[in-house]
């Protein structure tokens, strides 16, 4: 005869109404709300249980032959994303104003008489009124060599290898390489400084060499740093390439269009490699202090460069010895501090644009 004790209560499949040396339990009958609502539930879980996939398709099976279940999560597609949408329309924006800005002043500065005057008085006016830091100047412009761009070039490809994506190095690195021989081919093929009668001196120097590679070095840098070194190393940038555009400037080498067409030819090649990324970002304010300050240069610049240039006569004011406007700036000897102010302000405001637009392709 069994047990009717054998079977612990612990056990799920025993009824535990049954307990030692008594009687079976007859089960407290349920009220009729709850037996109502557990018909709801048991239907909903069957309803649950047969439900097909959304729009009544399929789920595709996978490269592995495993079909995925019904209510796995897709992926999004990226231009559904309003966020992503956004992001793509101002690379696109940034790299169409960068084009058209470095074709404008292109024209302006190399084709026109009034360009070639205002671009060469500003280079001279920075030469006079920054001569005496002339040795600090020859040694910014000196780092940039063959030998700085290969060990920059390296450190580049290490910190995109120690986050583990190579594919960074490959569009930091692609964005340097095409924007040097971009520039090369413009200064030395396809541009050139016709004489107009009101310059002399040196011939095409549009763009910069010397500037295009600090751009795009700092830009290189920004692209592969991890998010808690981007921010930095923008500012880095900035002061690096706003130092470098200057010292060539002061150095008699390249005027300001020159400067300022290279740092947007670096910024178009360096806008359309760099990757979108979302991903939370540390130093949202400081970002925006760049963009502030930015155009704060740009309105000291503009104000400085109407202050100096104000009474100034084309017809009266001839090219000298040099590079031309001597007597000009001569007769009053602080046009050339306002001028160095006024060249000093341009450069840098773009410089700064540019690195902030990199900057913010990555973020919330």
């Amino acid at each position: 005869m069994d047990d009717p004790n054998a079977a612990l209560p612990s056990d799920p499949a025993v009824d535990e109404s049954y307990t030692k040396g008594s009687r079976p339990v007859r089960p407290r009958a349920r009220s009729s709300a709850s037996a109502e609502t557990a018909g709801r539930s048991s239907r909903a879980e069957r309803a649950a249980a047969t439900q097909q996939p959304a729009r009544g398709r399929t789920p595709a099976p996978q490269a592995n032959g495993e079909v995925p279940a019904a209510n796995a999560p897709q992926p999004r597609r990226l231009l559904s994303d309003s966020w992503y949408r956004l992001k793509l329309a101002r690379r696109l924006g940034g790299v169409t104003i960068c084009l058209l800005l470095t074709m404008l002043i292109s024209h302006v500065a190399l084709a026109t008489a009034p360009g070639q005057v205002l671009d060469t008085i500003l280079m001279e006016g920075t030469m006079r009124s920054a001569s005496r830091y002339e040795a600090f100047s020859m040694l910014i412009t000196g780092i940039v060599s063959v030998p700085v761009m290969v060990a920059a070039g390296i450190v580049v490809a290490l910190v995109a290898a120690a986050r583990r994506r190579p594919t960074l190095a490959g569009r930091a690195l692609g964005a340097v390489i095409g924007a040097n021989i971009t520039t090369q081919i413009l200064k030395d093929y396809i541009l050139t400084r016709p004489n107009l009668g009101v310059t002399t001196g040196a011939g095409n120097s549009l763009p910069s060499g010397h500037t295009t590679v600090a751009v795009t070095l700092s830009l290189a840098l920004i692209v592969v740093a991890p998010q808690w070194f981007r921010s930095p190393s923008a500012w880095i940038g900035w002061a690096w390439t706003s130092l470098m555009g200057v010292s060539v400037m002061m150095e008699g080498w390249h005027r300001p269009s020159d400067v300022i067409t290279a740092a947007l030819i670096a910024g178009a090649w360096a806008l359309a490699l760099s990757p979108i990324e979302r991903r939370p970002r540390h130093g949202a304010k400081v970002q925006r202090v760049m963009v502030w300050a930015s155009l704060g240069l740009i309105v000291i610049a503009l104000l400085a460069t109407g202050a100096a240039m104000w009474g100034f006569s084309m017809s009266a004011a001839s090219p000298g010895s040099g590079y031309g406007f001597e007597d000009f700036l001569q007769i009053r000897p602080w046009r050339s501090r306002v001028l160095g102010v006024a060249a000093v302000g341009w450069v840098s405001a773009v410089c700064g644009l540019i690195m902030h637009e990199v900057d913010r392709l990555a973020g919330e």
